[in-house]
C-alpha cells in the first residue's frame, strides 16, 4: 500500500491556490453554507475528524471527489499532480457550476443522519419528504434549480431537504402554493407521498 506523503490540509490548501487559481476561502465556498473558518480549520489540520459530506461538497468546489484526493495525498510532488489533473480533466472551479455536482442523496441521509423530526403524531411524512417529493417529481429537478426556486443557497436547501435544518415556515407556504392548498397536512399523513403529489400536480 502506497504511503499517505500529503496530509489532507495541505491538498486542501494547494487546490485552492492551484485549482481555485488562489480564491479566498469565501469565494470557494461562496454557493455553500459553509462558513470559511471551516475550510480554513481543514487547511491548518486542526480538524481530525470532518463531516464526511461536508468534505465532498468541499472538494466538488475544485472539481475533485474523495478518490482523486486520496491520490493527490500518494503523490510525491503535490504541485505538479495538481497541475497534471488540470491539464488532463480542464477542471474548473466547480462552485459556479453546481448543476453538474453530484449532491450527496438527501432521502439516504435523511433516513440515516437526520435531525429535524416531525412532531405531529399523525405525520408519517415530513416537510423535507415533501420538498423532495416535490422536486423529484418535476422530471428531476436538480439541487441547484430548486434553490434558485426557493431563494435560498445550494447547501440550506439541501440541508433541508435532508432533515438536517428545518424547513423554513417561507418555503412551508410556497410549497403550499406549487400543491395548491391550504394546508400540506394531507401530505404529511399521506401513506404514498409519492402519488399523493402526483395526483395533485395532475389535478
Amino acid at each position: 500500500m502506497t504511503m499517505q506523503r500529503q496530509s489532507l490540509g495541505a491538498v486542501l490548501y494547494k487546490a485552492r491556490l492551484i485549482l481555485a487559481d488562489g480564491a479566498s476561502y469565501e469565494d470557494v465556498l461562496k454557493n455553500l453554507d459553509i462558513p470559511a473558518w471551516y475550510l480554513h480549520e481543514l487547511e491548518q489540520g486542526h480538524i481530525t475528524h470532518p463531516n464526511p459530506d461536508l468534505l465532498a461538497l468541499i472538494f466538488q468546489c475544485y472539481g475533485l471527489n474523495y478518490q482523486q484526493v486520496a491520490a493527490l495525498q500518494r503523490a510525491k510532488d503535490l504541485t505538479t499532480a495538481l497541475f497534471e489533473l488540470t491539464i488532463s480533466d480542464n477542471l474548473r472551479l466547480a462552485a459556479n457550476h453546481h448543476q453538474a455536482m453530484d449532491w450527496p442523496d438527501s432521502a439516504a441521509f435523511a433516513a440515516k443522519h437526520g435531525v429535524v423530526k416531525p412532531t405531529d403524531p399523525h405525520a408519517v411524512n415530513s416537510y423535507a419528504d415533501i420538498l423532495r417529493c416535490l422536486r423529484l417529481a418535476d422530471d428531476y429537478c436538480p439541487i441547484h434549480t430548486a434553490s434558485l426556486i426557493y431563494g435560498v443557497s445550494p447547501m440550506v436547501y439541501w440541508q433541508m431537504e435532508a432533515a438536517q435544518i428545518p424547513v423554513s415556515p417561507q418555503i412551508v407556504a410556497v410549497l403550499a402554493e406549487q400543491l395548491r392548498v391550504d394546508s400540506l397536512q394531507p401530505f404529511l399523513e399521506a401513506p404514498d407521498l409519492t402519488a399523493a403529489v402526483e395526483r395533485q400536480l395532475r389535478g
